[in-house]
């Protein structure tokens, strides 16, 4: 169990175009993290990176009890960035960093989008999608990655916020589970209006969401909880949680979507 023993499920939606990070802010990353951040040529990706990793350990510092340089985030056996944490060790012997079950966290972007959830209850994933795709490229996705009731479900709904909807899902309990998104898809089963997908024999609860940015662009996000119940989501606002972030501007609006 955590340090901190209240259970919760956390997630964090920003625009990453109208924060300021600190000047510091990269002050608490790894070294294989910096080295990662200087390989980001584009600017948009880098910065998403710098503040999805900034955020994560301002969340957990006072959780964990520790600074955020202090928290070490790994890629695990199967390519999933996790939480390790520091070992007690004497000073004649250095012990390896131990992996934390009890902590869980996720991360999505899309454009200058940012999604980050935290969970001390069960594994979670989290996609967030905005891509304008045509009716031929959603048929070709479908056809190669979805099974024969769900190219029938898309048939009847052919808008595309529909595919979006089944694809954030997929890579969302994708993520969760942490085996791979490559050769899975297909093997995440959903029906049409239930609030849970299955894969792996694991039951997973979902929650969708509306993303309005502005009068013309949105953009659709699904958060997966391995387990059958989940605790209560708490929506994070950057705006209320006093860090040193200059905000420059709007953020998203986030509406909860009626039916999964």
């Amino acid at each position: 169990m955590s340090i901190n023993k209240d259970i919760f499920n956390r997630l964090l939606i920003c625009d990453a175009n109208h924060l300021i990070l600190p000047p510091d802010a990269h002050e608490s990353l790894s070294t294989p993290e910096r080295v990662r951040l200087a390989q980001i040529a584009n600017p948009v990706p880098a910065k998403l990176f710098l503040l999805g990793r900034y955020l994560l350990r301002q969340l957990l510092a006072p959780k964990l009890l520790l600074s955020p340089s202090q928290i070490s985030i790994s890629i695990n056996n199967k390519g999933k960035p996790t939480l390790f944490r520091p070992e007690m060790c004497r000073p004649d012997k250095l012990l390896p960093n131990r992996l934390n079950p009890s902590w869980h966290f996720n991360i999505s972007h899309t454009g200058s989008l940012l999604a980050l959830a935290i969970s001390n209850q069960a594994p979670l994933g989290v996609d967030l999608e905005s891509r304008q795709l045509s009716n031929t490229q959603i048929q070709r996705l479908a056809r190669r990655y979805f099974s024969e009731d769900e190219q029938a479900w898309l048939a009847q709904h052919p808008e595309p916020e529909h595919f979006l909807r089944l694809w954030t899902i997929k890579e969302a309990v994708l993520k969760a589970h942490g085996g791979g998104i490559a050769n899975n898809l297909s093997a995440v089963h959903w029906q049409p209006e239930q609030d849970y997908a299955r894969f792996d024999e694991q039951h997973y609860q979902l929650q969708h969401f509306l993303l309005q940015e502005d009068k013309d662009a949105s953009s659709r996000l699904t958060l997966a909880i391995q387990g059958a119940q989940a605790t209560p989501l708490e929506l994070l606002s950057v705006a209320d949680l006093g860090l040193a972030l200059e905000i420059s501007g709007d953020q998203p609006n986030i509406c909860v979507s009626q039916g999964i």
